[in-house]
């Protein structure tokens, strides 16, 4: 004899559905502290998403809740209409509008985090290669080439726009700082240019955030972000000459 399918409760359900959010906004919360001037933009507007899906999820789900206590089933026969232009109107107009202010603050956001001086502090040439990075301090012919085993460093100062030149030796890489929120790809034959204001001194683990071959997970590196004296101090130490 066949079994029933098991009913699932109208209170199980809609328990399934705030754990759901729960654990949206757990993981929300998630969201590496920006540590550069261009990573606070893209918090914010990550920040001002979320707020935005979170007021359309409780009107949403508002709407279903009241509709599922007001006209839950008791027999009776609900009245029966085709359309309503007005309600329609709406729920075409409002999403329409939050996509168009959604993508004019993308819009903003992206122009500033590509905003780039006219004088950095110090310009960086950075190349991907299989499977590390170069760095190359261009006034100063400075070098830092990693190796197996050893995470090259990049060392800059901190409260200052830094240039960075990212092209790649061989195959297509990615520059990817968790802390700074940001990504850019590292591709052959192209001079990929940005800036980047670290916000306060520290250490910062970056990687290559394209699947590039074999030894991939080793494309490992680190930034360093010193106060001015002592990004010169280095500087003048390790200054060829």
């Amino acid at each position: 004899m066949a079994q029933r399918p098991m009913k699932v409760g109208r209170a199980a359900r809609l328990g399934v559905g705030w754990a759901g959010l729960g654990l949206a906004v757990l993981l929300a919360g998630c969201t590496p502290q920006p540590m550069t001037e261009q990573a606070r933009q893209t918090h914010w507007l990550y920040n001002f998403f979320m707020a935005c899906a979170a007021g359309v999820f409780v009107i949403v789900g508002g709407l279903i809740l009241w509709s599922i206590l007001r006209y839950r089933d008791d027999g009776a026969t609900a009245p029966q209409f085709h359309g309503n232009p007005r309600v329609e109107t709406v729920w075409t107009v409002l999403p329409i509008l939050l996509v168009g202010v959604l993508l004019f603050f993308t819009i903003q956001i992206q122009d500033r985090i590509g905003r780039q001086v006219a004088d950095p502090a110090v310009t960086v040439e950075v190349t991907g290669f299989q499977w590390q990075w170069r760095f190359d301090y261009e006034a100063h012919g400075i070098q830092v080439i990693g190796a197996p085993g050893h995470q090259p460093e990049l060392v800059v100062p901190a409260g200052r726009p830094v240039h960075i030149k990212l092209t790649s030796a061989d195959v297509q890489h990615s520059f990817f700082v968790p802390d700074f929120l940001f990504k850019r790809d590292a591709i052959p034959g192209f001079i990929n240019q940005f800036d980047l204001t670290i916000t306060k001194p520290g250490s910062y683990q970056g990687a290559c955030a394209f699947i590039c071959g074999l030894n991939h997970d080793q494309m490992g590196f680190r930034v360093r972000a010193l106060p001015q004296a002592d990004f010169q101090r280095w500087l003048a130490s390790n200054q060829r000459g």
